[in-house]
């Protein structure tokens, strides 16, 4: 068995750690004020994360509303300007993403409240204020239990009981047939395609095609698709479409395959997530790679 597929049978039991280690934490003891705004930042998988944890923030209820901006750790201090009542999450696994550490003591020096989002036993730099850490590092470089890890520990925290109550009850999931993920991703997508949530559950399910099979799969957001990029599809070239209910360009997409994001709860995304995970270790097994070294 493949250091990542052990990884995706482990993950599970990842969540209900963090959840009962983050759920015993509250927001007020690692900082007396409220946060004014809230920015969260990385770079690959970890901008992903940020990504996905911002809307999960953003489809809650329960919590005060606040300005929101998830982002590349590359665009804090061009794009996005920290400022003091600011909370900030720069997620970086292994603390060692210079672009994302230099965001972090930017913010700091600005005033917000500084947290990196890392690996269990990474410190941060001085300019951290709170390292809220995830999971084990991981021992191979395509991440899978860290980035919904790092999602778990953020959402646990910054919506409390409601989050840690449905990371409960995905655990419940069992963990699909990897043969039959086999047979349905036959050799992977040429493109994969979503919008909102979908589209950043795309570009991770593109970079995992990439890390574990050495894919080149194009991403897009499923209306820019159509604005051009849909010229460049040849028949027969598989799409993938991560579904979401209000994708109005649902009925115009050709997919070959279909990952469906069911429901309408802040993280009703995420057995879309493992799915990916999964699928794109079926293909790396279907092609031939070894996905814990694609170089191999």
């Amino acid at each position: 068995m493949s250091i990542v597929e052990e990884s995706l049978h482990a993950q599970r039991e990842v969540w209900r750690e963090i959840t009962n280690r983050v759920s015993q934490l509250s927001t007020h003891e690692l900082s007396p004020e409220n946060p004014k705004r809230i920015l969260l930042f990385g770079l690959g998988s970890s901008h992903y994360a940020a990504r996905l944890a911002a809307f999960s923030l953003m489809r809650d209820k329960s919590r005060p509303r606040v300005p929101m901006i998830a982002c590349s750790s590359m665009a804090i201090g061009h794009e996005v300007i920290p400022s003091k009542g600011d909370w900030v999450f720069g997620f970086s696994h292994r603390g060692k993403s210079k672009p994302t550490t230099d965001a972090l003591e930017l913010c700091d020096r600005a005033g917000a409240f500084t947290i990196l989002v890392a690996a269990n036993g990474i410190e941060g730099s001085e300019a951290t204020r709170y390292v809220l850490n995830t999971t084990p590092l991981e021992r191979c470089e395509p991440h899978t239990m860290s980035v919904t890890g790092a999602i778990c520990a953020v959402t646990t925290l910054m919506i409390g009981a409601k989050a840690a109550e449905e990371w409960d009850a995905l655990r419940s999931f069992p963990d699909p047939d990897l043969n039959l993920f086999r047979d349905r991703a036959q050799m992977g997508p040429s493109v994969i395609m979503g919008e909102w949530e979908g589209e950043w559950l795309a570009r991770e399910g593109a970079l995992k095609l990439m890390e574990m099979a050495r894919l080149p799969v194009r991403v897009f957001g499923s209306e820019e698709y159509f604005h051009g990029p849909l010229f460049s599809v040849a028949p027969g070239d598989p799409i993938w479409h991560v579904a979401m209910a209000k994708d109005s360009r649902m009925n115009e997409i050709k997919s070959s395959y279909r990952i469906d994001v069911r429901g309408a709860s802040p993280l009703s995304w995420v057995p879309a997530m493992v799915e990916l995970q999964w699928l794109s270790l079926a293909v790396a097994l279907n092609r031939g790679v070894n996905p814990d070294d694609p170089f191999a």
